[in-house]
């Protein structure tokens, strides 16, 4: 009984350091989704307006921002009914990753519903949208 006594503090540091170096690799652990958008605005005065919007881990985006962005890039609903109304002609190309997916969007003001979407677009930036006014 002594003997296995003694022994077991030799198989417990044995058993350890097996464990540890296996040898098997595991996957990196996946990178947060993250947010790196570039809209470019033309017609809103004599040359494009520039804004960038960059998030990630170390640096999240508000939720609230991220879904508002969600609702600016998704597609059109060809069932939508739209205001006969044009806002202008101001357009903005928005281009980058939002929560990881690829974007490549124009948003101009051409009827009510591209209006109510190139001003929350602005709105999720934390910026007045420009116009040409």
């Amino acid at each position: 009984m002594r003997r296995l006594a003694a022994l077991l503090p030799a198989v417990l540091a044995a058993t350890a350091v097996a464990a540890c170096g296996s040898g098997e690799e595991r996957p990196a652990a996946t990178p947060p989704a993250t947010t790196q958008l570039h809209v470019e605005v033309t017609g809103a005065g004599t040359g494009a307006i520039s804004v960038e919007l960059r998030c990630g881990a170390a640096d999240p985006c508000e939720q609230r921002t991220l879904d508002q962005l969600a609702r600016v890039v998704k597609p059109d609903d060809p069932a939508q009914a739209c205001t006969l109304q044009y806002g202008g002609p101001e357009r903005a190309h928005l281009t980058g990753t939002l929560e990881g997916k690829r974007v490549d969007v124009t948003v101009g003001r051409a009827n009510g519903c591209e209006i109510a979407d190139y001003e929350a677009l602005f709105e999720a930036l934390g910026r007045k949208p420009p116009t040409a006014r």
